[in-house]
């Protein structure tokens, strides 16, 4: 699988790992799911990784970049459920908290990934100017 094929599964984890996390923290605050609190931070949640798949698929320059914070954005998302969930030792904390665990693990190899997305358009971007200076000559 190429890197961008797993930056897009990982990004799509992580993704989905945040959302249902931000759920039950809102849940557990009390906070009704289809209020509009709720809803706008799911939509900036999916905008994001849309933003990240998008500028993955167009290999844009600074698409690295975003990917890494977006990613860091999650892993954040992740551990600030993971720290305030209540009541931990019920099923529903732990299952909480293995789910933060696994989305800041996910978010930390999405961030790997981002990485060498990066390398990746600089060694392209070296290639082509080695490349155009060969034509020259």
């Amino acid at each position: 699988m190429k890197n961008v094929s797993k930056l897009i599964a990982f990004s799509l984890i992580s993704m989905i790992i945040a959302v249902i996390v931000d759920l039950a923290m809102f849940h557990q605050q009390g906070t009704p799911l289809l209020s509009g609190e709720v809803l706008w931070r799911v939509l900036l949640i999916v905008v994001l990784w849309v933003v990240v798949v998008g500028l993955a698929a167009l290999r844009m320059r600074f698409c690295g970049y975003v990917t890494i914070l977006v990613m860091i954005y999650y892993a954040f998302a992740d551990y600030g459920g993971f720290i305030t969930v209540h009541p931990r030792a019920s099923a529903y904390g732990l299952a909480i908290e293995v789910l933060c665990v696994i989305g800041i693990f996910v978010s930390i190899i999405g961030v790997w990934y981002g990485i060498q997305q990066r390398l990746d358009y600089d060694r392209k971007k070296v290639r082509e100017k080695l490349a155009h200076e060969t034509k020259r000559k």
